[in-house]
């Protein structure tokens, strides 16, 4: 299923929010989406394959910058210079506090 979203903003910190439709606004902790990175090298970090990466630094957590990737993902910048990830609506919805 393809869907947009409505306007995203950093509020803080620690938290962004999504407008998913006019009358639905999610929010999402940037400790959680950047713990749910879905690039190659987390996901082989998260499984062991790579012990030598250092994934949770204080900087890994301070985002930089949100970016739209097509009409389906948001890419996110972190202060540690990670950017790879690309997350999906569906994935960053799942992280949300959103129900349908």
């Amino acid at each position: 299923m393809t869907e947009n979203i409505g306007n995203f903003e950093i509020l803080n910190d620690s938290l962004i929010s999504i407008e998913w439709d006019k009358d639905n606004i999610g929010y999402l902790l940037l400790r959680d989406i950047r713990n749910a990175c879905p690039c190659a090298t987390c996901k082989a970090a998260e499984k062991g394959f790579k012990k030598k990466i250092q994934l949770k630094n204080k900087e890994c957590y301070e985002l930089i910058s949100i970016d739209r990737v097509g009409t389906y993902a948001l890419k996110f910048k972190w202060a540690d210079g990670h950017e790879t990830g690309i997350y999906s609506f569906e994935s960053l919805k799942k992280l949300s506090n959103w129900k349908e």
